[in-house]
């Protein structure tokens, strides 16, 4: 049995449905300005005075204007319902232009659904996917803002990226988020052989040990949480230091640390001036660098 679509069927009355057009136009004026004026005064109160935005804010933010988005689009389609069946069966005969027309969106929604259904990430978490990279400010349903940071210093560059939902079906999703506070920060030294690299490694370890002591206990309780949460075991949170060898018979200092992120880089530039002070206090002088004779 054919169903008929009809107001009374979406739940609209007779009386809504004998609107003229002009009423209806009054009437979806009025709806749209309550709700967007509805959802200005809520945003304001969530977002209060406060200049940095909260991942807990912008949750809140985020499903103000998903709730009033969908409020807006039920309140115009029970308005405009007789009209809407009317331009239904009219674009019957397009029916399959239409489709393919409308891949893109069609995947688009698709993936949104599949982010929304595994969970893989909500706003405020920083992810990667693709070539793209960044902390997600805004989820809508057929694509996803983020702003941009960097891969390796995890540091914002100050980009907004709009990307569409389809990627999350062709591309997987990694997620960064338990690197917003500390990162398993991985650099290297490289040198010529020279007669005291066990010495090198020791200044090197010095230095991190002194650094990193006053945010030990808190890089260690931070450590443990994430094993928690992930259920796998992780690197050791205390520094590391390898030596090995290039191929070109270089000595190279490979060090690992789980540190603060902000204070990656200031970190790694600590390391290089302890390097450097140890062998310009070395009796010995790398090949090529001595002074010439009188």
């Amino acid at each position: 049995m054919e169903v008929e679509l009809s107001p009374e069927v979406l739940g609209v009355t007779a009386d809504l449905a004998a609107l003229s057009v002009d009423a209806r136009l009054g009437w979806s004026a009025t709806l749209l300005f309550g709700v967007l004026l509805l959802r200005w005064i809520l945003l304001r109160v969530v977002r209060r005075d406060t200049a940095i935005v909260s991942d807990r804010q912008r949750r809140w933010m985020l499903a103000i204007r998903n709730v009033a988005s969908f409020v807006a689009i039920v309140g115009l389609t029970f308005l405009w319902a007789s009209e809407l069946e009317d331009f239904i069966l009219s674009i019957a005969a397009f029916s399959v232009a239409i489709v393919i027309a409308s891949k893109e969106v069609v995947m688009c929604l698709a993936g949104g659904f599949l982010r929304q259904a595994s969970g893989a990430f909500t706003a405020g978490d920083w992810i990667e996917v693709g070539p793209h990279s960044g902390e997600v400010v805004e989820i809508l349903a057929t694509s996803t803002q983020l702003q941009e940071f960097d891969r390796v210093g995890f540091e914002h560059t100050g980009r907004l990226i709009t990307v569409p939902n389809s990627l999350f079906l062709s591309s997987p999703v990694i997620n960064h988020s338990f690197r917003k506070r500390f990162i398993f920060h991985e650099f290297a030294i490289t040198a010529e052989p020279h007669p005291d690299v066990a010495g090198g490694r020791e200044a090197i370890l010095a230095t991190l040990a002194e650094e990193l002591a006053p945010v030990e206990d808190v890089a260690l309780r931070y450590h443990a949480m994430v094993e928690r949460r992930t259920g796998i075991k992780l690197p050791a949170a205390g520094a590391e230091v390898r030596i090995r060898t290039t191929d070109f018979a270089k000595i190279r200092y490979e060090i690992r640390l789980f540190c603060p992120r902000e204070r990656a880089a200031a970190l790694e530039q600590s390391v290089m001036r302890a390097w450097l002070a140890h062998v310009d206090a070395a009796p010995w002088r790398f090949v090529g660098t001595q002074a010439p004779p009188d």
